[in-house]
């Protein structure tokens, strides 16, 4: 019988795959140890060559966009992930800033452990 790949990696106890666009040095550290230490598995994307990368990278479970990613390339990011994969998008928010319409959910970046407990909570549903 098949099983989704969502399904097998819980069987075998596989850490959920985050991939992380972010375009300040420093943040996608700190996301990355923080993701990393809740039990996530990360791939960091750094900046605009990093980005023209993502369509390489496998098997995500979640696509972060940093709210340090311009509009037109979170646009461009979103649009490109979801011609190959079926993961949600969390895009990271500047107070007051709303999600653009094409990302799954949004949440302030500015409240690490609010970022930490959505991520959780995205992951758990897939």
């Amino acid at each position: 019988m098949l099983q989704s790949p969502s399904l097998q990696k819980a069987q075998s106890g596989m850490k959920k795959h985050v991939v992380c666009v972010s375009w300040i040095p420093t943040l996608a550290i700190s996301r990355e140890l923080l993701l990393t230490h809740a039990g996530c598995r990360v791939t960091s994307i750094l900046g605009e060559t990093g980005l023209r990368k993502l369509p390489e990278i496998s098997e995500v479970d979640l696509l972060v966009l940093a709210h340090s990613v311009p509009r037109e390339r979170k646009q461009w990011a979103i649009t490109t992930f979801k011609q190959y994969s079926e993961a949600p998008v969390l895009s990271l928010l500047e107070p007051n800033q709303q999600k653009l319409p094409q990302a799954d959910f949004g949440v302030e970046a500015m409240n690490p452990e609010r970022v930490l407990q959505v991520v959780q909570e995205i992951l758990s549903q897939n």
